[in-house]
């Protein structure tokens, strides 16, 4: 992608659909030159010559932000799909890593783990043992759920209309309109690189 940025740089616009899951920092990510890989994207916009539309058709999380953030090249535009999500990080990892206890405790106070316990506490010697692999189970499967709903209500909190608004991504634009939305952010684009040149000649 480096390689197309840089080769399109002076002499056409680029327009990029993006769904970008970013980058996780983590050890594999780095044996696998992903976030070398990243940095070059990134030099690439911050010295290509022209307009730069990116569009998030789904979503924008993690080193995205970076990577294609519009504070990098002034000639960048940012829209988003209706719909899409944009944060530092999405909702199921989200869900995983940062509020884990939050998940654990809803698992815990959800009324079928609670039955469960409280069916152990009074049952005999004989149905601990069938009741606690039943708790176990029925455990595990309350917690992916709850993983589920944070995950969803993360992500209803950081949609695009927030990154909008902290300035991450410049419009919002309807699915149905996406192509003249696109177009009309290349015209824009190219007029701003016109009217630029046009001010730096006369001065």
């Amino acid at each position: 992608m480096a390689r197309a940025v840089n080769a399109a740089s002076g002499n056409r616009p680029v327009v990029v659909l993006a769904n970008l899951s970013g980058f996780d920092g983590s050890p594999e990510s780095l044996r696998r030159l992903q976030l070398e890989y990243g940095a070059e994207i990134g030099r690439s916009i911050v010295n290509f010559e022209g307009p730069i539309v990116l569009c998030v058709v789904s979503r924008y999380h993690g080193g995205a932000f970076v990577v294609f953030s519009g504070r990098l090249n002034d000639d960048m535009q940012v829209l988003a799909v209706e719909g899409a999500h944009a944060s530092v990080i999405g909702g199921a990892p989200a869900a995983a890593v940062v509020f884990t206890r939050e998940v654990n405790a809803r698992t815990q106070g959800d009324e079928r783990v609670q039955r469960l316990e409280q069916a152990i506490a009074t049952a005999s010697v004989h149905d601990r043992a069938r009741l606690r692999s039943e708790l176990a189970a029925k455990r595990s499967v309350v917690r992916n759920e709850m993983l589920g709903v944070v995950a969803a209500e993360f992500d209803a909190i950081h949609s695009v209309e927030r990154a909008k608004a902290v300035g991450s991504v410049h419009e919002i634009v309807q699915a149905n309109r996406l192509r003249p939305e696109l177009v009309a952010a290349v015209e824009r684009g190219l007029a701003r690189r016109a009217m630029t040149g046009a001010l730096a000649e006369d001065s």
